[in-house]
């Protein structure tokens, strides 16, 4: 119940691309989350089993930013981008550590009864400058030069 209306309310504050301020995040979400026509032009890996609700979405962001694999191993050398279950136990300074070095993190339910908390966490430390929350899932990236920002998008998941 609690879920429900956490996404409720999520819908009545978030924005959609008009009110997004950051040219970076108004790009993301004029040519890929709002464009039901964006087309993945780069394949991307991702970890095996990896099927969320949000996966044809998620593809899309990574293919646009470049991205050619997505790793659940926050110790894989080779990815550029990790998916991250607030549900599971983390390591927070290694993981800002990784923000700060120019990697993205992907959090899987941040309104989830646990990961909520450590969203909230994580987007308030200074190395994520950017955090882009659309309810079903999170991103969170250091972008050098831009003001520290927090978004929220709608993108509906039926």
């Amino acid at each position: 119940m609690r879920y429900a209306l956490r996404y409720i309310n999520h819908f009545l504050v978030s924005n959609s691309r008009h009110g997004t301020h950051s040219p970076f995040v108004y790009a993301l979400a004029d040519q890929v989350i709002y464009n039901s026509s964006y087309e993945t032009h780069r394949f991307v890996e991702l970890p095996e089993g990896f099927n969320p609700r949000y996966f044809g979405l998620l593809q899309k962001i990574l293919s646009f930013w470049e991205i050619g694999k997505l790793s659940a191993d926050l110790h894989d050398q080779h990815s550029m981008a990790f998916w991250l279950d607030l549900n599971d136990q983390i390591d927070l300074e290694q993981l800002l550590s990784m923000i700060s070095q120019g990697k993205v993190i992907i959090v899987h339910a941040p309104y989830s009864r646990h990961g909520q908390r450590l969203w909230k966490q994580l987007i308030r430390d200074a190395r994520v400058i950017v955090s882009i929350n659309l309810f079903h899932f999170g991103i969170l990236v250091h972008r050098e030069g831009q003001t520290k920002e927090s978004f929220l998008l709608r993108y509906p998941l039926f």
